[in-house]
């Protein structure tokens, strides 16, 4: 997939070419308003794909079905792909990208909701359904935040601000996956373990909730 967009350059953002004069002193990304509470939701959002992975193949494991675990976690992966591609082919509405943002952060908390009730089941095949559902509501939350942040940050510092995004995100998957390992085994059972997702995908609707203000079209 890299190397098929490498190879398309159109898929690129634009070039833009640096301004004449430089500031003597420009603020860090971090400093600029609304950058901070983004990336913080994307920590959350990371924590998400992190203790997913751990306590889905602990699922698995419990349940007799080991070799079943790649495919619950495809599962996910495949509901996050599709949503992606359908957002994408969609028109933007006039809601603002704040808003939007506000919405999909609360599909993903909602929808997030659903393995650890699936997981009481005890059945993969309900849980499969419902981490196919969970994962819809990853991508267009991922896309709508990468477009804030870009809307957000100078042309001159976007690698910098982009590279906080992804920093965010990696650290959330260190602490989710860390968290969801703990929960698994001091937790009651794999199932219970499913609420370490649940509460990160709260916890970043939450901080989008705290920190949204009304911006100028944005």
């Amino acid at each position: 997939m890299i190397l098929f967009l490498a190879a398309r350059p159109v898929t690129a953002p634009p070039v833009r070419p640096a301004p004449r004069r430089r500031a003597r002193f420009r603020p860090l990304p971090l400093r600029l308003p609304g950058l901070l509470p983004l990336l913080g939701t994307f920590l959350c959002t990371g924590a998400i794909f992190g203790s997913l992975e751990v306590v889905t193949l602990a699922y698995a494991d419990a349940h007799g079905t080991r070799s079943a675990g790649g495919v619950l976690l495809a599962l996910q992966a495949a509901g996050s792909g599709a949503a992606g591609l359908l957002h994408g082919a969609l028109r933007p509405g006039r809601d603002r990208p704040g808003r939007r943002f506000l919405r999909c952060t609360a599909a993903m908390a909602a929808l997030m909701l659903l393995p650890p009730l699936a997981a009481t089941t005890g059945s993969p095949a309900v849980l499969a359904a419902a981490l196919l559902l969970a994962g819809m509501a990853t991508a267009p939350t991922m896309v709508t935040g990468m477009g804030l942040i870009q809307s957000r940050t100078p042309p001159g510092q976007l690698n910098e601000g982009m590279t906080l995004a992804v920093t965010a995100l990696l650290s959330g998957i260190a602490a989710g996956s860390a968290g969801g390992g703990w929960a698994v085994d001091h937790l009651a059972g794999a199932g219970t373990a499913y609420a370490v997702p649940a509460a990160a995908a709260t916890l970043a609707l939450t901080v989008a909730l705290l920190t949204a203000r009304p911006r100028p079209g944005r």
